[in-house]
């Protein structure tokens, strides 16, 4: 039996295709996942910046809550002792 040119043609697209699969699981997938782990390395970096930045503000905010709570603590204790003093008073010129 002889081969014809389209069987040799077959033949080779075949092992060109056989090859290109085996480059493109070698070679390309290994490049693609690399690049993939780079996007994500980033991602990861920008997420716990964002996350420490987040922490670091919740941590200023509760800083100052309580520094007003302090100062509003002590304005209330110096109105209760002042109307002291005053009931004192008032009791005792009676």
């Amino acid at each position: 039996m002889k081969k014809n040119g389209l069987d040799i043609t077959v033949l080779i697209l075949g092992i060109a295709c056989i090859g290109l699969l085996t480059v493109n699981r070698s070679i390309f997938r290994p490049v693609w996942k690399t690049s993939f782990r780079t996007e994500l390395k980033e991602v990861r970096r920008e997420v716990n910046s964002d996350l420490k930045d987040s922490k670091d503000e919740m941590k200023e905010a509760s800083k100052e809550v309580k520094e007003e709570l302090k100062a509003s603590r002590k304005e209330i204790q110096e109105e209760m002792k002042d109307s002291r003093n005053e009931l004192k008073e008032s009791l005792l010129s009676y």
